[in-house]
């Protein structure tokens, strides 16, 4: 029988996959978007952790180990797949899919081909990431199973499997009583599947139906088999189980649903659970956990399994004499009265001893539900109530054993709500399977700073408030539009690889891969609440893209722009410092000798810099030295860089608002100064008025009233100047008698 032999538990969401290559080396895909790489050490006989991936920007679902073991192909709710080397380098991008890649099947070694939500299966191209064929006529989530000869099949949610030979479908017939999870092929007999209907059948290449295995009490979600061809299946009821000549001969337990199950070279078992762990099970001795290890893992099975406990249907105690245990320390429940017992099976004696009593929920009444296109008419443990704002409340049925996440997926497919709700949901189904309450569905918090020491934000003193004053609105420049940036870099990353001086800072095949997951994390403006930005892609920014040379760099600039319109970067430099020494390459790019599309992204980039507290402290560090360069800005020819170094200083003088004593005040209004005479647009005149009445509001000294009032009456010069060369009242109104204008004198007599 199979006993523990380690836990890993590098993730921190629920490990949805793994695969194995021939070499033993071990891959696990996550929840949390990543996907982990363990080598296994012979000395040690354990599995160690490698490294962390985070290639995809949503949670990983799928994986398989390529056919000749030098890497593997990930697939993940981003729709997108990834092939990657066994050191984790990303080695292709397969795009097309429009929905999460769940399956994903090679026995051809030019070819692999992947199942998707969208409900088809698409054929690739290994060497060119193309794709070949695209496989429709499906129902929701497919599974995929390829073949030495080139033929291919697939399962759905309609419940039928489907024989495929290049690109056309030539055999289809149902398969079973539900949705089809997984599908693998069985060693001189055929295939087997597996399936919602808590079924495994087994088939022979023509479709003939040869066995029924049944004996799980949940869904079945993933199949392997054993060298000795043993069927290895997982289950939502916490277990594997090992089949032999059509019945299960062990049972191993699991604190939560197992999502995937592989078999290694060792034949040693391996699970992806729920509850975040990737376990190891084996017969060999060696390999096995220590005894305290083991015991405790079996105490944790047996809590978790308290919640799920239907004491109803438990053996009556008085059956222990005549239900035989299979192997020495067999844990099993029996029911005394209304109570659950533990009970562990003893080969010296042949009986059952009692460990204690199940501590845990009593099983509820369950509730009638009238039934959707998701969710059957019938009696259910729980009826969740989830408000959705300007809907009401809408019923969610859950049954103990059900998947949290797969029931919050289908919950929010049928209300037609946003997919970021569905983590929260399934989070809240998990953490309340005893308490009922109602649920309101808002959008999840902007991410928090990580708990580490940061200065703290100073206190905001009370400017002086009139109507029109202070104006505390930032101009943001918050367009996103990922394809320009690029398909410049990527020109760009052509030359550097042929500079002398800057090749070294040349973007690696991995480096592009994380550009592009980077793009897509800033494009999908509809998941911020829930995407985030990896440690390599700033890596890749600071160490590399930032260095490049001036007439280059610009493009880079531009994404860092866009990356600040994103919540999560503010959590990313929570170490206020962190911000400023990150940021210092981009104010080396505020030079004369600066193309003026370089400038003019750098300047877009420093006002954006003031949307969030970590970057706008940067900024702030960083103002005293732009303010004292800042004639060669004023004084630029483009009037791009002009209007848009008004909006950096309004900015400023926003950020001044909140400091309990500005240290800013003169070379703000000496900026201002700088460029009143200039060609700027009549806005930016009126961002300038607004620059000076926000320092006044700050109750300036007479050196810094005497210099508003001299500039209020340059800007009103120009401002009538302006309105008189377009005769519309629209201009008249505007900025003939601008409120501001005798707002801001009211405050100057003040």
């Amino acid at each position: 029988t199979y006993s523990l032999s380690q836990e890993l538990e590098s993730h921190s969401g629920a490990v949805r996959t793994i695969s194995i290559t021939d070499n033993n080396i071990l891959l696990s895909g996550s929840w949390d978007t990543t996907c982990a790489i363990y080598l296994f050490d012979p000395k040690d006989h354990r599995y160690v952790l490698d490294k962390t991936l985070a290639y995809h920007s949503r949670p990983v679902y799928c994986s398989c180990a390529m056919l000749d073991s030098k890497g593997f192909f990930t697939g993940g709710d981003d729709g997108k797949i990834f092939a990657i080397d066994v050191i984790g380098n990303p080695l292709l991008m397969f795009e097309g899919h429009q929905k999460a890649v769940n399956s994903l099947s090679q026995c051809i070694p030019t070819e692999f081909a992947s199942g998707s939500w969208d409900g088809t299966c698409r054929v690739w191209d290994v060497e060119t990431g193309k794709c070949k064929h695209i496989l429709g006529d499906h129902s929701h989530a497919v599974s995929v199973l390829t073949l030495p000869n080139g033929m291919l099949i697939t399962g759905s949610q309609d419940k039928n499997i489907n024989f495929w030979n290049n690109g056309q479908k030539v055999a289809t017939f149902q398969a079973h009583g539900d949705i089809i999870r997984d599908i693998i092929p069985i060693k001189d007999v055929g295939f087997a599947t597996c399936s919602n209907d808590e079924t495994i059948r087994m088939w022979d290449m023509s479709g003939k139906l040869l066995q029924t295995l049944k004996g799980h009490n949940g869904f079945i979600y993933g199949l392997s088999q054993t060298s000795l061809g043993e069927i290895v299946s997982c289950s939502e009821d916490n277990t594997v189980k090992v089949w032999k000549n059509g019945a299960f001969t062990d049972s191993i337990s699991h604190p939560a649903t197992i999502w995937t199950v592989k078999v290694n070279c060792f034949g040693d078992i391996v699970t992806a659970c729920e509850d975040k762990s990737v376990r190891v099970f084996t017969k060999d001795p060696v390999r096995m956990a220590s005894e305290v290890q083991q015991a405790e893992y079996k105490n944790k099975c047996i809590a978790k399994s308290a919640s799920k406990l239907n004491v109803a249907e438990l053996p009556d105690v008085s059956q222990t004499s005549k239900i035989i245990g299979k192997k020495e320390g067999e844990i099993k429940l029996f029911r005394n009265g209304n109570s659950p017992e533990v009970h562990v099976w003893k080969m010296e004696g042949q009986k059952w001893e009692k460990m204690g009593d199940v501590m845990g929920p009593a099983p509820s009444q369950k509730d009638y539900y009238e039934g959707d296109d998701f969710f059957p008419a019938g009696y259910y443990d729980y009826i969740f109530n989830i408000d959705i704002k300007n809907q009401g409340e809408k019923k969610l049925p859950f049954n103990r054993g059900s998947i949290p996440l797969e029931e919050a997926e289908k919950f929010v497919e049928r209300e037609q709500i946003h997919r970021v709700f569905v983590e929260e949901i399934s989070s809240y189904i998990r953490n309340n399977l005893d308490q009922v309450q109602t649920y309101m569905a808002q959008p999840p918090p902007e991410p928090v700073a990580p708990v580490i020491p940061i200065a703290k934000p100073e206190p905001k003193p009370e400017p002086k408030k009139t109507k029109h004053f202070p104006m505390t609105f930032s101009v943001l420049y918050d367009s996103i539009n990922t394809d320009n940036p690029l398909k410049k870099i990527t020109e760009f990353n052509a030359l550097i690889k042929t500079n002398e001086k800057f090749k070294q800072y040349a973007m690696t095949l991995t480096d592009e891969m994380t550009l592009k997951t980077l793009l897509e994390t800033i494009k999908n403006k509809s998941l911020y609440s829930t995407s985030k930005f990896t440690e390599q892609q700033f890596e890749l920014l600071e160490q590399k893209l930032l260095k490049w040379p001036f007439e280059n760099v610009f493009p880079v600039i531009d994404v860092l722009r866009m990356m600040l319109m994103h919540p999560v970067i503010q959590a990313f430099f929570g170490t206020y410092e962190k911000g400023v020494d990150f940021f210092t390459n981009v104010l080396r790019c505020l030079k004369p000798e600066a193309p003026d599309p370089l400038i003019i992204t750098t300047l877009r980039c420093m006002c954006n810099m003031y949307e969030g507290n970590s970057t706008a402290y940067a900024i702030t560090k960083m103002m005293k030295f732009v303010l004292s360069q800042f004639q060669f800005i004023a004084d630029h020819k483009n009037k791009n860089v002009v209007n848009t170094s008004v909006a950096l200083i309004l900015n400023a003088s926003i950020k001044e608002l909140t400091k309990k004593e500005s240290d800013l005040k003169i070379e703000l209004l000496n900026a201002a100064e700088m460029l009143i005479d200039k060609d700027i647009s009549a806005d930016s005149l009126v961002n300038l008025g607004y620059v000076i009445g926000n320092i006044l509001s700050l109750g300036s000294d007479k050196a810094c009233i005497m210099k508003s009032g001299g500039l209020l009456q340059k800007m009103q010069k120009r401002l009538i100047t302006i309105a008189e060369a377009d005769r519309s009242k629209v201009y008249l109104s505007r900025y003939k008698y601008p409120r501001w204008k005798r707002q801001s004198l009211s405050l100057i007599h003040i």
